[in-house]
């Protein structure tokens, strides 16, 4: 088996030019496929963690029809214990009760539909990037009642910045209007457009004091140090929570359509990774068969001499293996080395800044290459190379000896 080995790594240098070739077309496919999987995965991986960090969290604890009918009919009584369980679970990194509605957003000269979020001023910044996303101002406080926090792409369409006052109306949990004047406080800036257009704050006391009596909200979020225990803590939480008449739900139940991206990307890109395996499976087949043609005299000499006809077959699958593993090694390194870079520097993509903030990313995608799908690369980038060699080797291996010399004697 040495010698087979040693045979097959000496017969690939023979043309070094069309080795040289065909290695760098291999590596460059390979390449071209690890930093698409790295885009795409962090494409994804910033879609989700953006819509989990600007709002959504990990997991929710909503009223009862909440998820299915956003009302503040279907708010929930405050759980002062459920405070208990959540700081005693290490899974939970933060949390933060909510009362939100939809609204009216007016002043003198124009009005809005927007998401009115009465959130705790406290722990709201360490479940969301309010806090972070601040650019002018403070957030809500409940020190400093009747004062909001806006996105500033809704501050320049409604003309109002700081310290201008701005009107609330929404329906109440008693079926009537409640409506307050509101000072802004504070300017955000999540980087998706359409939130700040769209959401307001506001602090819980005066979310309460407006759209119901009592200790109401209508959602508890939770962000988690791990999204993998979303499903796990989510089932924990309806176990304990199962006489209270809440529902549970995880971030995939809140954005399915960030899910169902998630798996028609997979399904995209199915057809490039397929074309670049085609194209090296004929890379290999065609450079293998005109070795081939070069050494039939050699081979007939081989195969008169006694090589059996299953070693010349293994030979020749070695060759393409050594092939595929130089090419593995190139494009794997120089693959991965890109995505780091990238990953570390991130890729500007502010000529794109509508379609990236449609899809709520900032103007810099960071690339990430999951192990696992980098090690499917090259595995499968082995497997193509070893499969398709069979055909030129069954041909050479199919050679008549006395024709082969004859041939190219």
């Amino acid at each position: 088996m040495k010698t087979l080995l040693k045979m097959a790594w000496l017969n690939i240098w023979r043309n070094k030019r069309r080795t040289l070739i065909l290695l760098c077309a291999m590596a460059a496919g390979l390449i071209g496929v690890l930093f698409t999987m790295g885009f795409m995965q962090g494409w994804m991986n910033q879609m989700v963690d953006n819509a989990i960090m600007t709002y959504e969290g990990h997991v929710k604890i909503l009223g009862k029809g909440f998820q299915r009918n956003p009302v503040i009919e279907n708010s929930m009584p405050a759980m002062p214990d459920v405070e208990g369980i959540l700081n005693r679970d290490p899974r939970v990194r933060a949390w933060t009760e909510r009362l939100t509605a939809q609204g009216l957003l007016s002043t003198p000269t124009d009005s809005r539909v927007v998401t009115i979020v009465g959130a705790d001023p406290d722990r709201e910044p360490q479940v969301s990037v309010i806090g972070e996303a601040l650019r002018d101002g403070e957030f809500v406080s409940s020190k400093e009642p009747l004062k909001i926090a806006i996105g500033r792409t809704l501050s320049e369409k409604i003309k109002k910045g700081l310290g201008k006052k701005v009107v609330l109306m929404s329906q109440r949990l008693d079926g009537e209007i409640g409506s307050a004047a509101f000072r802004v406080g504070g300017l955000f800036d999540t980087g998706s457009g359409s939130y700040d257009e769209s959401t307001v704050y506001i602090s819980l006391a005066d979310a309460r004091q407006m759209l119901a009596e009592g200790d109401r909200v209508t959602e508890i979020t939770i962000l988690l140090h791990d999204i993998k225990d979303s499903e796990v803590v989510a089932a924990d939480l309806a176990r304990e929570l199962k006489e209270r008449g809440v529902e549970v739900v995880t971030w995939k139940d809140r954005l399915p359509f960030i899910v169902e991206m998630i798996k028609l990307s997979d399904r995209f890109a199915i057809p490039y990774y397929a074309l670049f395996y085609i194209a090296m499976a004929f890379g290999i087949v065609n450079t293998l068969l005109m070795a081939i043609g070069e050494r039939t005299h050699e081979i007939g000499i081989m195969l008169a001499m006694g090589m059996h006809r299953r070693t010349l077959v293994l030979l020749i699958m070695l060759e393409s293996l050594f092939l595929a593993i130089l090419a593995a090694l190139a494009g794997a390194g120089i693959g991965w080395g890109l995505v780091a870079w990238f990953g570390h520097r991130g890729i500007d993509l502010s000529a794109f800044s509508a379609a990236m903030e449609y899809y709520g990313l900032g103007h810099v995608l960071y690339p990430v290459l999951d192990p696992g799908r980098a090690a499917w690369a090259v595995v499968a980038m082995l497997a193509v190379a070893l499969v398709f060699s069979f055909y030129p080797a069954a041909r050479a291996a199919r050679l008549v000896p006395v024709e082969a010399i004859r041939r190219a004697g």
